[in-house]
């Protein structure tokens, strides 16, 4: 299995690249020169931030628990069930199968929008969900 590296860096005027650690630009060369003569396929996207493991704990240990608890799903369920709703993407067009983006996919600001959402559908059914600020959830 072919180990594909990640080299994270800020791309400064005129293109240029300025690596986030200093050693980077030295493992890109080395990784480059070990490609030499073979095709390859270069893709530059922007970093993306990943949620928390506390923002995760929060929405699976208070959000999705009091909502489930209210609505009679166990958590994985509900987890479904909110994710399938807020969570919405185009329905595979093969099979027609409705489909769904998964959390771990979204950043940090979507899944603080999912989170909102979440929050927003308890509070209409009267399930009121505390701030983060205002618990506190074990690992």
């Amino acid at each position: 299995m072919a180990i594909t590296p990640i080299f994270r860096a800020l791309i400064t005027g005129r293109g240029r690249i300025s690596f986030e650690n200093r050693s980077d630009r030295a493992k890109l060369i080395r990784h480059l020169d070990s490609l030499r003569g073979k095709g390859v396929e270069i893709t530059v996207r922007r970093v993306r931030s990943q949620r928390s493991l506390q923002a995760n704990r929060y929405y699976f240990g208070v959000v999705v628990a009091l909502l489930a608890e209210e609505f009679g799903y166990d958590k994985q369920e509900m987890h479904e069930v909110l994710a399938m709703n807020f969570l919405r993407i185009e329905d595979c067009p093969i099979t027609g199968v409705p489909r769904r983006k998964h959390t771990p996919a979204c950043d940090t600001v979507e899944f603080a929008e999912y989170v909102d959402a979440c929050i927003r559908l308890g509070a209409e059914h009267g399930v009121i969900i505390p701030t983060p600020d205002a618990v506190e959830v074990g690992s």
